[in-house]
């Protein structure tokens, strides 16, 4: 069966099209097609109409209305923007599974009854203090991430709205043979946030419209101006927390960064530790569930 995947971010709507639900864990992206709407731009209507075409030629394609798999961190409005493009795509054909932190968590693990009730999905134990209150994106993409690399620690970077750094720990449990624990991370301005604070709120500071943040990352020690200046100091505090998360990690035992989202080339250009880049995580985690499902 074909599926729709749909990641609702801060900024932009990001979808993914699955042909046929692929069930090689080693596929980097599982999809045949995808696209992204920004929910504001000035182009955003047509895109929009663009988009819902898009959909319904692929559906054609496949003589099958496919089934929608959506996570959201965007609140209501772009849930009910993205449920009105699936409406006019498929009218109400298209089953929709709003995916929610809650929602895909499974049984507590077989134990006493008064142990503590364990939130995971498959053998990814949610570590977060309170486990519902954590992101749907950043558990769905540990979700997709984990699947791809199930013995694996992992760092995953997430350079969207928000900077997003989290730890996957394999091992951490005796649950199963692949089993791993989500540790939490930390959240950080995302790198166009940061830029764009430094325009608003100091007066003697220049505009930054046209800053070159990939171009900052080859400024060796200081910038020569002021632009040059803001961006690279900007690119050293997202660089600086992802390099000192790394050593933290690697001084316990092997471990991969993989960086998504959409600055993810920007971030990427000015790490020294190795690394992978991956198109969208929290897609690659949807269609770990729909897969499941």
């Amino acid at each position: 069966m074909s599926a729709l995947l749909i990641d609702i971010g801060n900024t932009r709507l990001k979808w993914a099209w699955c042909t046929a639900l692929e069930a090689d864990p080693t596929v980097a992206r599982p999809w045949q097609f995808d696209g992204a709407i920004a929910h504001e731009a000035p182009e955003a209507a047509s895109d929009f109409g663009q988009t819902v075409e898009a959909w319904r030629a692929l559906a054609s394609a496949g003589a099958q209305v496919p089934s929608v798999w959506i996570a959201n961190v965007a609140g209501e409005g772009a849930a009910a923007r993205a449920t009105a493009l699936v409406t006019q795509a498929f009218g109400d054909a298209a089953p929709l599974e709003w995916v929610r932190t809650a929602a895909v968590f499974q049984a507590p693990l077989q134990a006493p009854l008064q142990a503590p009730f364990q939130a995971q999905y498959g053998d990814l134990i949610n570590g977060y203090r309170e486990p519902t209150q954590l992101g749907v994106d950043r558990w769905v993409g540990a979700i997709g991430a984990h699947r791809r690399y199930p013995d694996e620690t992992l760092l995953l970077v997430t350079a969207g709205t928000a900077t997003t750094l989290d730890i996957v720990s394999a091992h951490a449990d005796a649950a199963g043979p692949h089993a791993a624990r989500f540790e939490g991370g930390l959240i950080l301005p995302g790198l166009a946030l940061m830029l764009g604070s430094l325009a608003r709120n100091t007066a003697q500071l220049p505009s930054l419209e046209g800053v070159d943040a990939a171009a900052a990352a080859r400024v060796a020690l200081g910038a020569d101006n002021t632009h040059d200046a803001i961006a690279a100091g900007c690119l050293a505090a997202q660089t600086g927390a992802i390099a000192q998360t790394w050593r933290a990690l690697a001084a316990r035992g092997p471990v991969r960064c993989v960086v998504s989202g959409g600055a993810r080339h920007a971030l990427a250009g000015a790490l020294a530790m190795p690394y992978e880049l991956h198109d969208n995580l929290v897609l690659l985690g949807l269609h770990a569930i729909a897969l499941q499902a």
